[in-house]
């Protein structure tokens, strides 16, 4: 088998992230990934890991926690999904994607475990993101990992890597998203992410909605484990659960002391101890939130045996590379990519963007995944000048035609264009913008992957060093 018969092979299985849907039951999601891995040897017992979960922030959180270890001396695993470019990406070992050549041999191996497994008939057929999620475990154990940091696909309670059992489980940013899987409450889609928390264990979140925060305290008292709380050090917007005895007060307070260009500069009021002047290349308020997440499971792995020192703390904060997070990747105009998709991040996208910048005109080429809340999207959307319509080269995007619809019932007044692909959504904006003014490309991952190799193809650096391999 060669990568790209690899390839075939994985995306030959049920796909929800091409598909929107899975073909099987929820429930036997865990004990089928774990009758997999137990084919293999169970390779996730060989290491220790954490495990994220989470509606945004997970990736960010997780690349930040992964580059302090490695920078502290451990050989890390880094998890995470979806991919900007080839599906590499989504398992790195001390940095490093995978090859080729392993993702092929690997697969062959799990391949034949799944087809004697669904001989049996016991379970339903497994999914691509199953048999990837095997195939990272699996990597990282060949590959001799010390510590394992992953990035819960969808929810929490069924996802595949919560077959692990991880010294720290940590929920970022809770909001809407995926509720035709996850729910259509704060409560019932927090409660499905705090599926992660373990009997005893420790948990770190970033969550701030009472709501949502009362669903994760009520995990962890049923599992009697500790609730460790982030957040602003300027409002808790849980305060009157935490005076009511509901909730644990915050643990760890951030506070923006400057942005400069390229960084920002923080201070995190932690239990023991004030680490000041703390920097972080990406933009964004919900940034200091996810770096000050990283930070409080940091110090909850260093009381499990994960040993890092405040010289790692700050080199790994301060290199941390993850793109499509408000990159800038043009100048004269600005060109900024991101990967927001629901109505929460895309209103803190355009608040990172109003506070990092100076904008003239702001101007978003648009692309969205169709089962989205779509009508909140374009709301939020009320006051930019001008959006440039299009779709990404994924089965899920949603219709131009819909889009266009929307902006007409909801927000009139916005100036809307729109192009067949990308690439010609790059090209028209540039078309209409003039130098002072900001172009925006967002509202997918996949989208981003897209515009980033259109930026890539038209000189910028940062995006072509950071594109490996190009498989969709």
């Amino acid at each position: 088998m060669n990568y790209q018969e690899a390839l075939a092979y994985l995306y030959s299985l049920s796909d929800f992230e091409r598909g929107g849907s899975f073909t099987h039951e929820p429930e036997e999601n865990l004990p089928r990934e774990a009758q997999l891995l137990e084919a293999m040897g169970n390779p996730q017992q060989t290491y220790s890991s954490t495990l994220i979960a989470g509606t945004k922030g997970k990736g960010s959180t997780a690349a930040y926690i992964e580059r302090v270890l490695r920078e502290a001396g451990l050989r890390t695993g880094l998890y995470t999904q979806p991919d900007l470019h080839t599906f590499r990406e989504r398992m790195r070992v001390n940095g490093r994607l995978i090859s080729e050549q392993e993702v092929a041999d690997l697969v062959s191996e799990l391949r034949a475990a799944v087809e004697r497994i669904e001989q049996q008939r016991t379970f339903g057929p497994y999914i691509t993101y199953e048999v990837a999620t095997a195939l990272a475990l699996l990597y990282f154990s060949r590959q001799h990992v010390e510590h394992a940091v992953l990035e819960v696909g969808l929810g929490g309670r069924l996802d595949a890597t919560n077959v692990t059992q991880p010294l720290v489980s940590v929920i970022a940013s809770i909001s809407y998203d995926h509720m035709q899987i996850l729910g259509n409450t704060l409560t019932q889609i927090a409660t499905e992410k705090a599926g992660i928390i373990k009997a005893g264990g420790m948990v770190v979140t970033s969550a701030q909605s009472p709501e949502a925060l009362l669903a994760i305290a009520k995990v962890c008292t049923s599992r009697r484990a500790e609730l460790i709380r982030i957040g602003s050090a300027t409002n808790d917007p849980a305060q009157a659960e935490v005076d009511a005895g509901l909730l644990p007060a915050l643990s760890y307070r951030y506070t923006l002391e400057e942005r400069v260009e390229g960084y920002q500069r923080f201070t995190v009021f932690a239990p023991e101890q004030e680490y000041t002047d703390l920097e972080i290349p990406l933009a964004g308020q919900h940034q200091l939130e996810n770096a000050t997440l990283a930070l409080a499971t940091l110090e909850a792995l260093r009381k499990k045996g994960i040993s890092w020192d405040e010289k790692a703390l700050r080199s790994g904060l301060h290199n941390v590379f993850w793109p499509a997070r408000i990159e800038v990747v043009g100048h004269d105009p600005t060109i900024v990519v991101d990967g927001a998709h629901n109505v929460d991040s895309m209103e803190k996208l355009l608040g990172a963007l109003q506070a990092s910048f100076q904008i003239h005109r702001l101007i978003v080429v648009l692309g969205v995944a169709r089962d989205k809340d779509l009508p909140g999207i374009v709301r939020t959307l009320a006051g930019v000048d001008t959006v440039v319509l299009t779709r990404m080269a994924n089965p899920r995007a949603a219709a131009i035609e819909e889009l266009q619809a929307l902006f007409a019932q909801y927000v009139p007044h916005v100036r809307v264009f729109t192009a067949e692909n990308s690439r010609a959504a790059m090209d028209l904006a540039l078309n209409l913008a003039g130098s002072g003014d900001l172009i925006c490309a967002t509202g997918s991952l996949y989208l981003a992957g897209e515009v980033l190799r259109w930026a890539a193809a038209h000189g910028d650096e940062q995006a072509a060093t950071a594109i490996e391999g190009v498989d969709h």
